[in-house]
């Protein structure tokens, strides 16, 4: 029996072999094959290389220091809390930061640089010309890492050029020491103004009660109406002391001399004696310009500068209180690694990247078939 000869228009069976092979796996070559080898042709043959700039820094602050002790000595400036690396952190990735970087330094040209690829580049198909998809690209640029066990934050920046990457990275770090110094500044205003707002009112209010006491002493001619007072009851008591006295040898005079010429003597000085006190009691208690009215309404003012220096001295103390708790709550961004001039590429990882390619879309093919045959068979029952 003589082997058959194909005909003119049949085709080799090794063709047809693969035709029914590709036929039966055209799921598995469309979901995993396809996407697999336009990857490899991509990162191994177009992808553009990216070099990546590093630097590592800390958040201190001389509070945490002090709370720290021990902790705080071993990490370089106290370590800062939480709250405050990742304020730094959040603003480094954030439009904000985005747009003071655009205005000091030409990032589409260093995102568009000849050596980049299509889809690297920017703009590209993925990334439009606009400033959400600017922002977009660049958070795919700049990485910044905070390890919670040793306190340093690492940031990565990617560039086509390897001078790009480092003036980026420096420039980032400026301006994020740049926002820590406003963030220290909000605090001491915020802490700080309250202060000295009531340190000028307390000011102002001393300044007041001192010009209303020199208004009264220029007016009522006294210096002090307390110690005038002081003065006129201690002569008033020596009087009423000596006006005693009198009157005692008066009574005494009587009873053994009735007719002594002395007797008119001693009634005359009792005489003055009684006018003397009578004065007196006026000058103190009785009549317009007596002295217990001027004296309420001295008292009254130095009441009020008492008050109002105690509210000084309160206030004084407040503001010292207040700087010193600010001088507390300052953080401070110090670099520990400097930013690196990288001297080769490290991304794309291409062969990792392929790889990460083709398990996803395995995976996906994988479970859509589990779950089609899962209906399937359900369809079925």
């Amino acid at each position: 029996m003589s082997a058959r000869l194909p005909g003119p228009d049949s085709s080799p069976p090794w063709l047809e072999a693969l035709a029914s092979w590709a036929s039966r796996h055209a799921g598995s070559l469309l979901c995993v094959a396809l996407p697999t080898l336009l990857a490899a042709l991509y990162y191994l043959l177009i992808a553009a290389d990216l070099y990546a700039s590093e630097a590592r820094f800390v958040v201190g602050s001389p509070s945490r220091m002090q709370i720290n002790g021990l902790a705080g000595l071993l990490q370089p400036g106290g370590a800062a809390g939480h709250e405050d690396v990742y304020s730094v952190q959040a603003y480094a990735t954030s439009r904000d930061a985005l747009k003071v970087l655009a205005g000091k330094i030409d990032l589409r040209a260093i995102f568009d640089r000849p050596e980049a690829d299509f889809l690297a580049a920017y703009p590209n198909p993925i990334d439009w010309d606009n400033a959400e998809d600017l922002y977009r690209y660049y958070q795919r640029r700049v990485e910044l890492v905070y390890d919670t066990t040793t306190g340093i934050s690492a940031l990565t920046v990617k560039a086509f050029r390897a001078e790009d990457a480092q003036a980026l990275a420096q420039l980032l770090l400026a301006i994020s020491e740049d926002m820590v110094n406003q963030l220290n500044r909000r605090a001491h205003d915020n802490s700080v103004r309250d202060a000295e707002a009531d340190v000028e009112r307390a000011q102002q209010a001393v300044a007041e009660v001192q010009a209303s006491l020199l208004s009264y002493r220029n007016r009522e001619s006294l210096l002090d109406p307390g110690k005038t007072s002081g003065a006129i009851f201690e002569s008033q008591a020596r009087t009423e002391a000596e006006l005693a006295s009198s009157r005692t040898r008066l009574a005494e005079l009587r009873r053994s001399s009735p007719q002594s010429p002395l007797r008119g003597d001693l009634e005359s000085h009792i005489a003055a004696l009684e006018q003397q006190v009578a004065r007196q009691s006026a000058r103190l208690t009785g009549g317009d310009g007596a002295m217990a009215p001027k004296l309420s309404a001295y008292e009254q003012l130095s009441l009020r500068k008492d008050f109002a220096a105690r509210e000084l001295a309160s206030a004084l103390a407040s503001l010292e209180a207040a700087r010193a708790e600010a001088r507390r709550q300052q953080i401070y961004l110090e670099r520990v690694v400097d930013t690196s001039l990288p001297d080769r590429a490290l991304y794309p990882r291409r062969l990792i990247n392929v790889l990460i390619v083709f398990i996803s879309c395995f995976l996906i093919y994988s479970i859509g078939k589990l779950l089609l045959l899962g209906v399937r068979e359900h369809a079925q029952q």
